[in-house]
């Protein structure tokens, strides 16, 4: 069964725990950080079933997004994880997010709690949200 971009569901990629960590660590080697555990990596198991029960490429990017930013996993690095995740992705899937400004979408993942899941989706896809008729980047 195709979902509503063409890809057969069972032909998308999903990130792995391994990928997940892989990242995080990647990150705190080239932002810093503590490389501490919080929830643990039970959490994305959670993220990921919600991804993969979600239908289409952006609502299941949203959810990691949202998910991975705000779910605790990590002390430390939880936003750039989340961050390089659902761009990796996207990008394993044929997508890309609009906004491609590194500090513009930091921006917006640090206020990713003023935003639920359809707008996040609509970020990633548009570079919008309903709730404002300007861009959140400039550059769209």
């Amino acid at each position: 069964m195709n979902n509503q971009y063409g890809h057969p569901e069972e032909d998308v990629w999903y990130p792995d725990e391994e990928i997940v960590l892989k990242f995080h660590e990647i990150m705190l080697k080239k932002y810093g950080g503590w490389p501490a555990i919080e929830r643990g990596i039970i959490v994305f198991k959670r993220i990921l079933a919600e991804a993969k029960a979600a239908k289409g490429i952006y609502r299941k990017a949203a959810i990691f997004l949202r998910g991975i930013s705000t779910g605790r996993i990590f002390k430390d690095g939880n936003h750039r994880t989340a961050q390089a995740v659902t761009e990796t992705f996207l990008e394993m899937n044929n997508m890309q997010m609009k906004i491609q400004d590194s500090k513009e979408i930091t921006k917006f993942i640090k206020g990713i709690l003023h935003y639920n899941i359809d707008e996040i989706e609509e970020w990633l896809k548009y570079g919008t949200t309903k709730r404002s008729d300007e861009s959140v980047s400039r550059n769209t």
